[in-house]
C-alpha cells in the first residue's frame, strides 16, 4: 500500500515527529489510548494524511507522549515550529531571559 503524503502542516509535523521518535501509527495510537491496532493506526493516519483532525486535549496528550509542546503543531511557519521547539528545551526560568532578550531586540 503506497503511503499518503501528509496534506497538512499539522499532518506533517506529526508524521516527523512521530518517525523522529521511532514510533508506528499503531504505537502512538496504544499510547493514544487506542488498543487496538486497527482503531490506532488507522486514526493516526487520518491525523497525519489530514483527513480529520485531532481535538485540543488528543493534541496535547500527543504532544506529551512525543516530548513536545503542542503549541510546535500548531505553528503556522516551520521557522516558528523551530523556535518553539528550541524555547521548550530551555528551563523555565532561562525562557524568561530569552524573551527579556527578544523584547529588547525589538525595541519593547
Amino acid at each position: 500500500m503506497p503511503i499518503k503524503k501528509p496534506a497538512t502542516l499539522f499532518g506533517r509535523r506529526l508524521r516527523a515527529a512521530r518517525l523522529a521518535a521511532g514510533l508506528r501509527q499503531s504505537d502512538l495510537g496504544e499510547a493514544l489510548g487506542m488498543e487496538d491496532q486497527n482503531t490506532g493506526a488507522p486514526r493516526v493516519s487520518r491525523y497525519e494524511t489530514g483527513k480529520s483532525e485531532p481535538d485540543h486535549a488528543t493534541v496535547e496528550q500527543i504532544a506529551a507522549i512525543l516530548g513536545l509542546p503542542a503549541a510546535y503543531f500548531y505553528a503556522a511557519s516551520d521557522f516558528m515550529a523551530e523556535i518553539i521547539l528550541l524555547v521548550a528545551k530551555v528551563p523555565e526560568e532561562k525562557q524568561a531571559e530569552i524573551l527579556e532578550l527578544v523584547q529588547k531586540h525589538l525595541g519593547r
